[in-house]
Order: C-alpha cells, then sequence, then structure tokens
C-alpha cells in the first residue's frame, strides 16, 4: 500500500513538473516592456508568445541563459525573384515573369487571392502591393491595388525585383528596430535547453541594428532561430563599420538558422554579416584553432558546427561571414546578388577555422548600363579553409565591373601594416620562403605539429614568430581547400590577389603563399574522408527528411543590355 502511495505521489508531482513546462506565457503586447516581462516570467522549457501588431523597439529584451521558446504570430517571407524589368503602377494587372524560388518555396506558393508585396531588390521602399490573379508557365499576374516610392535604375522599367507574402501586421508579429547600440534579443545560450526564437518579421527603421547576438557558455546549447525576415538600410549606418548586422552570433561554433530571409537596401558591398559568426571575446577559449575540425557527419550531434540552412539573401554584398574562431556550415541557400565573406588572422586576432560551403544556389544579374551589383567574390578567404562542394553557381561577369572570382583568396599579413603578423615575409628579393602565415588560408588543425617562423625587420614592423604558436595560438598546420562537385568543375574564375598598398617594404605576395594542389584543390577531387552531414540538422524543427530538400531556382544569371 505504501509504495501505491508513494508511486501516486510522485507521479503526481512528475506531472506538476512537466505541466510547468509546458505552460505558455502570454505577452500582453508586442512591445518591448510587455515582452521582456514574459521572458522573466516564463521557466525552463516554457514558451512566449508574442501577440500580432506593430511595434517600434527602441530597446532590446535579454534571454539570459534560459532555455525557452520565443514565438511570434507569424512572418512573412521573400518567396521568388525576377530577373527581368518592370515599371512602378498603382493598379491594374501587372505580370511578374518569375526567374527562380526561395529554398521551400514554388509556384504552388502563389494561390489565387494571395497578398503580395512586389519590390525593387536594393531598393525596399520601392513597391506595389496587390493580390495574386494567377501563376502559370512561370509568369505571377498580380491584381495592383497601390504603389509607393520611386525606383532606382540608369533604364526605364527598371530591373531586378522581388515578390514577398504580405499578410498585415494585425495577423502577423511586425517590429520596426530603432534600439540604438543594443541589439533585439541579446542571448546567452542556456546549458540545459536549446533558446528558440521565431515566427517575427523585422522592419528596417531608422536605425540598422543588430538584432540578434548570441553569446557563448560553457556547455551550452545551440540556440535557434527560424522562420523570420530580416530586412536592413544599409544607409543608416550600424555595426560594425557601418554595416547593416542583422545575426552576430558571438558562439564560434554553434547555432542552427533556418527559413530566414535577408535583404539590404541600398546594395553595397561591404554589407556583411547576416549571419555572423565569430568569438571576438575569446569567450571559447581558442577551442577551435586548438581540436581538429567536425566537417560533416563528423559533427554528431548537429552542435559542432554554426548552421545556417534554407535561407535566402538578397543584396547584401558579403551576406553571411565567418571572423575568429568561426566554424560554419552555409547550406541549402539561395544567394542572390550576395556573397559569403571571411576575416583572416590579419586585422582580426585569431581568424576564421573553416566553412563548408554547399548546396547553395548563387545568382547573378550583369548588366552594362551601370545597374551591375558590384559583388567582390561569392566566397572571399582571407584565413582558415573551405569545403565548396554541390553548389550551382553563376558566374560573376558583366560590362559593368569585368569579371570577379568565384573563390577569392588572399593574405592580408604579407602586404597590411596593422595585421596580425604585419608584412610577414617582407623585404627579401624572392617570395614564399617563409611559408606558412599564421593561420592563413589552406591551414587548420590536423596534426597540432605546424610550425610557422619569420623575424621582421626594419623598415618594416620587427617582431619574430619561431614554433607552433604565435602572439594569439596555434600558427596551424597544413588542411587545404577543396572544391569539387559544383555545377562547374573545376570551378571557374578562382583567384589569388594581393591586399595591395605600400605599407610594407619590398612586401611578399599571396600567390608565393596560396598555391594551387597544395593550398587549395580544384577540381573533382572531394575532400579525403569527408561524408556530407545530414540534412536538414536534427534540430531544424521544420522538416525531418532529406526529402524537403528544396529544388534549386532556375535561370541562375541574366545579363541584361
Amino acid at each position: 500500500m505504501t509504495k501505491i502511495v508513494k508511486s501516486i505521489f510522485f507521479g503526481f508531482v512528475l506531472c506538476v513538473l512537466c505541466a510547468a513546462r509546458a505552460q505558455t506565457v502570454n505577452a500582453k503586447s508586442c512591445n518591448t516592456s510587455d515582452v521582456q516581462t514574459a521572458i522573466n516570467t516564463a521557466t525552463e522549457g516554457q514558451t512566449v508568445t508574442i501577440p500580432a501588431g506593430s511595434c517600434t523597439w527602441t530597446t532590446g529584451v535579454t534571454i539570459s541563459g534560459k532555455g525557452i521558446t520565443v514565438t511570434g504570430a507569424g512572418s512573412n517571407r521573400i518567396v521568388a525573384y525576377d530577373t527581368g524589368t518592370l515599371s512602378l503602377q498603382s493598379s491594374g494587372s501587372l505580370s511578374v515573369p518569375i526567374s527562380g524560388f526561395s529554398p521551400g518555396f514554388s509556384g504552388s506558393t502563389f494561390t489565387n487571392g494571395l497578398a503580395v508585396k512586389v519590390f525593387q531588390e536594393g531598393n525596399d521602399p520601392a513597391y506595389m502591393l496587390g493580390t495574386v490573379s494567377s501563376y502559370a508557365g512561370s509568369t505571377l499576374t498580380v491584381s495592383v491595388s497601390s504603389d509607393s516610392g520611386s525606383v532606382s535604375c540608369n533604364v526605364t522599367p527598371c530591373p531586378r525585383w522581388l515578390v514577398a507574402t504580405n499578410q498585415p501586421c494585425s495577423s502577423m508579429t511586425c517590429i520596426t528596430n530603432s534600439s540604438g547600440t543594443n541589439p533585439l534579443f541579446a542571448i546567452t545560450e542556456d546549458t540545459t535547453d536549446h533558446t528558440n526564437v521565431g515566427n517575427i518579421q523585422f522592419l528596417a527603421g531608422t536605425i540598422s541594428q543588430n538584432i540578434f547576438i548570441i553569446s557563448y557558455a560553457s556547455g551550452g546549447q545551440a540556440v535557434l532561430l527560424h522562420d523570420m525576415w530580416m530586412s536592413g538600410n544599409s544607409s543608416n549606418g550600424g555595426p560594425p563599420s557601418g554595416n547593416a548586422c542583422m545575426i552576430m552570433d558571438n558562439s564560434p561554433w554553434r547555432g542552427v538558422f533556418w527559413n530566414l530571409s535577408f535583404d539590404s537596401y541600398p546594395f553595397n558591398v561591404s554589407t556583411l554579416g547576416a549571419v555572423s559568426v565569430q568569438d571576438k571575446s575569446n569567450a571559447s577559449g581558442n577551442v577551435s584553432w586548438t581540436t581538429g575540425s567536425k566537417w560533416g557527419n563528423a559533427d554528431t550531434t548537429g552542435q559542432s558546427n554554426a548552421y545556417a540552412e534554407t535561407n535566402d539573401y538578397h543584396a547584401m554584398g558579403f551576406a553571411t561571414s565567418t571572423d575568429d574562431q568561426g566554424r560554419a556550415n552555409f547550406r541549402y541557400s539561395l544567394y542572390d546578388n550576395s556573397g559569403i565573406g571571411t576575416h583572416g588572422a590579419d586585422t582580426s586576432q585569431y581568424g576564421q577555422r573553416y566553412i563548408d560551403v554547399n548546396n547553395n544556389t548563387f545568382v547573378f544579374e550583369g548588366y552594362n548600363n551601370g545597374n551591375t551589383y558590384n559583388m567582390q567574390a561569392w566566397v572571399f578567404m582571407r584565413g582558415g579553409t573551405l569545403a565548396f562542394w554541390g553548389n550551382t553557381i553563376a558566374n560573376i561577369q558583366s560590362t559593368d565591373y569585368g569579371t570577379r572570382p568565384t573563390v577569392q583568396m588572399t593574405d592580408y599579413n604579407l602586404q597590411e601594416d596593422t595585421a596580425q603578423n604585419q608584412c610577414w615575409g617582407a623585404g627579401f628579393s624572392s617570395g614564399g620562403q617563409y611559408y606558412h602565415t599564421p593561420r592563413q588560408v589552406g591551414f587548420g588543425y590536423v596534426t597540432g605539429s605546424g610550425t610557422a617562423s619569420y623575424t621582421g625587420h626594419t623598415p618594416n614592423p620587427i617582431y619574430t614568430v619561431s614554433g607552433s604558436t604565435d602572439s594569439v595560438t596555434y600558427v596551424g598546420d597544413s588542411e587545404p581547400i577543396y572544391m569539387w562537385g559544383n555545377n562547374q568543375v573545376p570551378v571557374t574564375n578562382v583567384g589569388v590577389e594581393d591586399y595591395g598598398g605600400s605599407a610594407c617594404t619590398n612586401p611578399d605576395s599571396s600567390s608565393k603563399y596560396i598555391v594551387a594542389n597544395r593550398d587549395y584543390f580544384n577540381g573533382s577531387t572531394a575532400k579525403p574522408g569527408y561524408t556530407a552531414a545530414p540534412y536538414p540538422n536534427p534540430l531544424d524543427l521544420s522538416s525531418t527528411g532529406s526529402s524537403n530538400t528544396p529544388a534549386a531556382p532556375t535561370n541562375l544569371q541574366a545579363t541584361h543590355n
């Protein structure tokens, strides 16, 4: 009898605890103070709901070491792009030739009567509102009810348009960013549960500021961000260095970000970091540069890299980026006139560790009339290493700006006088004798026995590096870049460039340090020992199998006269 009573008692306690974890805390409104109050009230495992409505946030909210779900009432998304030309009109029937879709969307998205917004890419204030009349043969027909703004182009009609769903904020959660120096969401990882935020639309306000900053915690669980649209006004500034930075991830190698739309206006080649993976504060303690890689399925938990998957990026220059300690998997996404940037151990202390770039579609539109976006490269490598495979690539080529590399590699330490190991190898008649620079392109952590050596001399900066570390951490050992299995085999337009300038006397050259078939391999040979990570990431809650892999967009490149 006693055992039965105890069982009933403990069962009752367990039910109470389960009920507590399942409890939903409803914010009174979408205002910052009400959302913060609900977050403070919620306990581990609970859900905070933000109601539909439109709110401007002048300060942000904080989630510190609390594994909760914060969910809005929904978000519109950018669903398709048009490489043709259109003019604004305030009413009537509009034909939009659809060139491709964002991951997860297709022609079936355009149901009759669906409210849509057709707006000029890189110029969000120029748009038309209406409802879908039909979609047939890749042509979307919209019954336009209003227009706004003015187009920005050198010809009429104007090129480059995007189509988004346009449900009103009365049925969505819409937050306008005016938060000054604070992020809208400052999240510190929880050590028990995943912090989960989704179903919110962020509108560009008077300030372009970080929307999310995610901070590392020892033993922390990956933060999950999903099903949102984030717009940035790069003309309003915002860190770092005047860029429209919409997610800053201060955790170097954790986080899963999916079903996100990003766009920026106006286009700026220096716009950096819709998803930025870095650890500038070194909170993780050099773990990325002092341990082996977790490529592909070597990441058995899905938490050893940051994953940005099934997202779409538009007019952002360098939309995703990695910096100090960063290791990331950028995959199954649309890069529409947007690229991938990295930082090396030069103006940054440690530099990125590695990126895995796979199964993406890169869309570029080239013109000869001044309308081309000034893209620098699809992937810009300044340090660390890369796996680049399974991608569908359009050449970056136009009469406006010529031809740019698909993958561009450089070593700033050789010719930059404010770099971590500045003017490395400078002052000698022949180049390359001091290969390699610490943590340069094509290097990582494999054996842990790599060394580097150089002693600077006048008139260049004087310093000494000798051994397995520089003033920061392990200098790296050979872990070459591999490019394979893309629609181009080998990848065309792979380039090695110098920093340039006159900061160093008789500087060495990147071409002597970044060498084909030593530091990078470009062809049909896959990275040895590599097996792809499961897709989607096990923490991606939207799907559970590869059958949900989005189809690649079509019509990858358009050149207009």
